[in-house]
């Protein structure tokens, strides 16, 4: 069959388009390939920006042995040989009477060295024929500057050398943890733990030769055991690969309020760093304009939440130091105990957790009555930050997802492998004296107190999902306005979304055996009366939900036996009072 003449010249056009094709892939190749390689350019530079996750570098961990007890030898140098040194070690611990604020305290110079448990030996520290000083000691710790048996701080001078890579020694007594370990304890597993940075932890037997007392000897006396963690400083950031330069401030009174009166700008006329420092105690930049517009923001309430958190703060350390306090029920970081720190160059701020010797069942040890808030999400209520955060529901969802994540680190058998490395060093220290003659316990119930700790963490979290059903605690306020007593007091929240009742109460007692006045159901959040005569008055409100579970306020009164009502506010009403 003859092919039509149209057909050829297809073919022909289609061959002729072929090869057009094959040539114009030759041609366009290069372009092909430069557009890959933009691509993959384009790619390695986004992996290279700078992350805002909490990555620390765990190598600063390897060859440090924290189980094994080191030995710290001090020499307190008497004003004849230290002019510098005009009040005895005696005084020096007696000071915290004198002196509010440990930073304006005494220090002494001393001769620092360390050894074994035979006695010092030459280690790397100057031989400076142990005449002269190379370090300075001072009491530290707010509380533990009442106990007994103090804490100190160490302060290595240049001469004196670098203590493995530190310069500062954080001697921490713990007399009031009968365990001893409990500080340490959190430190080691936080080194397990993504998104936060841990802090190097020892246990060291301390020595003292006190050359201030006429009556002592020329031997050293043995103070004990005690443990140390590594100064939060410049050096501890840059040994884990972090930026030592920025932002590092240290929680004291601190619930992310502004402060306007206390929190300024280093260069305002009225700034003053002893009052910037009752609220936040500043150890790293002096320039505060990020903090502040931070917490300009954090307090805005007419910036959408979720924004201002994103561009402050990274979900992932934030939910891990919330979920890691939860675990281990350390219930002394409303307002304290952890630092901020926010690298050079950038906006985000990230939480380090600090001090827990309140931590790890140190709540079952009081014999003082405790409010339940304290040890379940509640406690956290009080802070501008967790407040605004928590009040999402999806957001505690994020909160339990990470502590039952976090499981597979804190656990029964964790808890068990670590206490059980510490036991031998731990226990002959705390039997013996000088530790066992200030032992707040006896010595035959050592063991069960310290085998307690295996089973703590799995007990915070019962008592973190039981406090899910609770609504949040509130605080009171009490004002007399156009001759009226007028009480007024927050709005709970429920995470059940449960409707909410008020139940107030004022008594004459801070037991409320009697009341001057009960209502049950308040239908506002504030309630007025007719001037109230003059004497001391107590009043709470309780908030409760459908299914009766039943919340107080953050309010507490202390009586003259030093017993606290919690949840009560007094009001004392003077003669003469007037509106």
């Amino acid at each position: 069959m003859k092919k039509p003449p149209y057909f050829k010249t297809s073919l022909a056009v289609i061959a002729v388009f072929i090869l057009l094709l094959v040539m114009k892939s030759y041609s366009t190749a290069p372009t092909n390939q430069q557009n890959a390689a933009t691509k993959q350019n384009s790619t390695t530079t986004q992996v290279e920006k700078t992350e805002d996750s909490l990555v620390e570098d765990k190598r600063v961990y390897e060859g440090h042995d924290g189980n094994k007890v080191k030995h710290v030898y001090i020499t307190v140098f008497d004003q004849n040989r230290v002019p510098d040194n005009d009040i005895s070690f005696y005084e020096l611990n007696e000071s915290y009477k004198e002196y509010s604020n440990l930073d304006d305290g005494p220090k002494l110079n001393i001769l620092f060295e360390t050894g074994t448990d035979k006695g010092p030996e030459k280690s790397g520290f100057i031989d400076l024929g142990k005449s002269s000083p190379n370090a300075s000691i001072e009491l530290r710790g707010r509380s533990s500057r009442l106990e007994a048996q103090k804490s100190y701080k160490i302060r290595l001078s240049d001469n004196g050398g670098l203590w493995y890579g530190q310069t500062v020694l954080n001697l921490n007594k713990h007399a009031d943890d009968v365990t001893r370990v409990r500080n340490k304890l959190a430190f080691d597993f936080f080194k397990e733990i993504p998104d936060l940075i841990s802090l190097r932890t020892d246990f060291v037997q301390l020595h003292v030769k006190d050359m201030t007392n006429p009556n002592a000897g020329d031997e050293f006396v043995d103070y004990g055991l005690y443990t140390h963690v590594e100064q939060l400083n410049e050096k501890a950031l840059a040994a884990r690969g972090l930026n030592p330069d920025g932002h590092l401030y240290k929680a004291e009174n601190f619930e992310f309020y502004r402060y306007h009166d206390q929190l300024k700008l280093s260069d305002d006329p009225t700034y003053d760093k002893k009052t910037f420092e009752s609220v936040l105690k500043i150890s790293g930049s002096e320039q505060h304009e990020e903090l502040l517009t931070m917490l300009d923001d954090v307090n805005d309430m007419s910036k959408p939440f979720n924004e201002v958190f994103s561009k402050y703060f990274n979900e992932e350390n934030y939910l891990t130091w919330l979920a890691v306090n939860v675990m281990f029920g350390n219930y002394d970081t409303m307002s304290t105990n952890y630092y901020l720190y926010s690298p050079l160059n950038s906006e985000k701020w990230y939480f380090i957790p600090w001090d827990f010797d309140k931590a790890l069942g140190r709540d079952a040890e009081r014999t003082d009555d405790f409010p339940s808030w304290h040890l379940g999400l509640q406690r956290y209520w009080g802070t501008v930050l967790h407040k605004r955060y928590l009040r999402d529901p999806q957001n505690v969802e994020k909160l339990s997802k990470k502590i039952d994540e976090l499981t597979a680190i804190i656990n029964e058998e964790s808890m068990a492998k670590k206490i059980d490395e510490y036991r031998p060093i731990v226990k002959p220290y705390t039997l013996r004296n000088p530790d066992l003659k200030y032992l707040g316990i006896e010595a035959s119930e050592f063991d069960s107190s310290y085998n307690k700790l295996k089973t703590v963490a799995t007990r915070y979290q019962a008592l973190y999902k039981e406090s899910l059903q609770f609504p949040m605690p509130i605080f009171l306020h009490y004002q007399r306005e156009n001759n009226q007593d007028v009480f007024k007091w927050e709005t709970s929240h429920d995470l059940q979304e449960d409707t909410l009742t008020y139940h107030l109460q004022i008594s004459t007692e801070p037991t409320f055996q009697s009341t001057i006045l009960d209502i049950k159901d308040v239908k506002k959040f504030s309630y007025e009366t007719d001037i109230l005569k003059p004497g001391r008055y107590y009043w709470r409100v309780l908030v409760k939900d459908e299914e009766g579970h039943t919340q107080i306020p953050f309010d507490y009164y202390k009586d003259n036996a030093r017993i606290i009502h919690w949840g009560v506010q007094e009001i004392i009403v003077a003669k003469g009072a007037s509106s």
